[in-house]
């Protein structure tokens, strides 16, 4: 029961975000698609006035000088290469253009609990797997319940969940199950027993703790 709770704490608190994130690509050697916040350098040769770098906005966009406002999202950048060439050609004959991505920023993987550096890790247009996720993670910590670590897809009706045996993955080299993730997928992993009950003696002990700071600090 508490483990249920748990999972759809972390599922509820992330599942905003990853409604943003867009859907896994369907093969590992797709192009990486821009989305907001990728950074991008335009540059179109001869033409300074109409290179430059831009940050995707919420909505997909970016605005260009003498250029217009581009919808970017959901593209590649040899898509976005041929769709700007086509643009830029109403003001300059036969434009050389090309289009660089600085920054990696709109698709990313989340990995939460029991790791040494929790967070979000951008995939880069990579393929990613559960062993790698972990490891930019800084590996489990002495609390994790590495047994049963949670690989968790968003989806608009019912993300999808499935339970990973991590330990094995790590310190046995079974990578049968060292599944790739997608874009916005979630890997939690859970506190043991230990990680429990340390949690439980600190909450446990801080009233005291705190009455003998106090009572040390009275003149």
């Amino acid at each position: 029961m508490v483990k249920n709770m748990i999972i759809f704490a972390v599922t509820a608190v992330l599942f905003p975000m990853l409604l943003l994130a867009q859907e896994p690509a369907e093969n590992g050697g797709a192009a990486y698609l821009l989305g907001p916040d990728d950074v991008i350098r335009v540059t179109v040769e001869q033409h300074p006035e109409l290179s430059g770098e831009f940050v995707v906005a919420p909505d997909g966009t970016v605005t260009i000088p003498n250029v217009g406002t581009v919808e970017v999202e959901g593209r590649s950048r040899a898509q976005l290469r041929t769709f700007l060439a086509g643009r830029i050609d109403r003001y300059v004959n036969s434009p050389r253009v090309n289009v660089a991505i600085v920054k990696y920023a709109s698709q990313v993987i989340y990995v939460v609990g029991e790791v040494s550096r929790p967070g979000k890790y951008p995939t880069e247009g990579k393929i990613v797997t559960l062993r790698d996720a972990v490891l930019l993670a800084g590996l489990p910590t002495r609390f994790a319940a590495d047994d049963r670590v949670y690989v968790i897809s968003p989806s608009r009706k019912r993300p999808n969940q499935t339970v990973i045996n991590l330990h094995r993955i790590l310190y046995k080299g079974e990578l049968k199950r060292n599944v790739e993730l997608g874009p916005g997928d979630i890997v939690y992993v859970p506190q043991n027993f230990y990680g429990w009950l340390n949690d439980f003696f600190n909450i446990f002990l801080a009233p005291f703790d705190a009455a003998k700071t106090a009572a040390v600090t009275v003149p």
